[in-house]
């Protein structure tokens, strides 16, 4: 099978030759232009021969003019719906033309994107989000509204120039806000996102961020995998399985990936692989591994998950 086949079963739950592979890290080229952050994307997927590549995105979010911060119910009353291209984030849209091109018959990527909430708290209130979740959740609900609508029209014109899908990450978890301002301040947006792009991609990607996850309020999100660290939090792959149809994407422990050896390393492959199962299942990592990430460990996971599948 090629890369594109592979990744299509196991999405479909065909019959695999083997478990597509992936694993990402933050490049740190934010500053840079998007054809060097295609670059190193794609010397990145060569050489480690990547099934499926998650293109990171680590572009700003753009906040209103004269502000560094938001931090009022004012602040948030000036953001405003905005055509991403015209932002920094039209840089990532560049980033997703030159890959796509360069991908074209050979593999497929999905596109990151940060979810409203989270998209609002680390791009522009930053620590004053849980204040204004409690003093001001009218308006921190309108200006969620903006930042998903202008999410959204990102996502459509990522769809548009060649992705397969959004990898949309979503911090749904205890270390970042409760169960009650999970239900009011991300879900419903998070839905309405999904909702909006459903059938305009074949490999959108849930990546349930955290370790205390509200996991069954995640399962029902219209995508076509799921990814989180299983290592890191749970629930297992075994869990996961007997819980949702959905693809699963999970298996290294990013957090100590670089603290081990290759052969623990393989070991987690093969654990990750007799519980995935023969389909339905891709292996990588609960989230980014640090980018100082050794060479020899990657390969060594890479090179241990193209055994045929089992």
């Amino acid at each position: 099978m090629n890369k594109i086949e592979r990744v299509r079963a196991a999405l479909a739950g065909r019959p695999v030759d083997r478990a597509p592979f992936t694993v990402w890290y933050h490049f740190g080229t934010q500053h840079a232009p998007a054809e060097r952050a295609a670059q190193v994307h794609l010397e990145f997927f060569d050489h480690y021969d990547l099934d499926l590549l998650k293109l990171m995105n680590d572009y700003d979010y753009p906040a209103p003019d004269g502000l560094e911060v938001v931090a009022s119910a004012a602040d948030l009353g000036r953001l405003q719906p905005f055509d991403p291209a015209a932002t920094p984030m039209g840089r990532q849209l560049q980033t997703v033309e030159l890959v796509a091109r360069a991908l074209r018959d050979r593999a497929l990527f999905v596109d990151t994107v940060f979810n409203a909430w989270n998209t609002l708290k680390r791009n522009l209130v930053r620590d004053a989000m849980p204040a204004l979740m409690a003093e001001q959740p009218k308006a921190v609900e309108t200006a969620l509204q903006i930042v998903n609508d202008n999410l959204l029209r990102y996502a459509q014109a990522s769809l548009a120039r060649g992705a397969a899908g959004v990898f949309l990450s979503v911090p749904a978890t205890q270390e970042s806000l409760t169960r009650e301002q999970y239900e009011r301040f991300m879900r419903p947006f998070d839905l309405a996102f999904l909702e909006a792009i459903r059938g305009r991609g074949e490999c959108h990607v849930l990546h349930a961020h955290g370790e205390r996850l509200y996991w069954d309020r995640l399962l029902d999100y219209p995508v076509q995998a799921i990814s989180w660290a299983d290592r890191n939090g749970g629930p297992s792959i075994t869990e996961a399985r007997t819980q949702t149809p959905l693809a699963l994407m999970a298996g290294l422990d990013h957090v100590k990936f670089v603290e081990v050896g290759a052969a623990r390393v393989r070991e987690q492959v093969r654990r990750a692989l007799a519980e995935g199962g023969p389909t339905r299942f891709i292996l990588a990592p609960g989230c980014s591994l640090a980018t100082y990430a050794y060479p020899p460990l990657i390969r060594a996971a890479r090179d241990e998950s193209a055994r045929p599948a089992r």
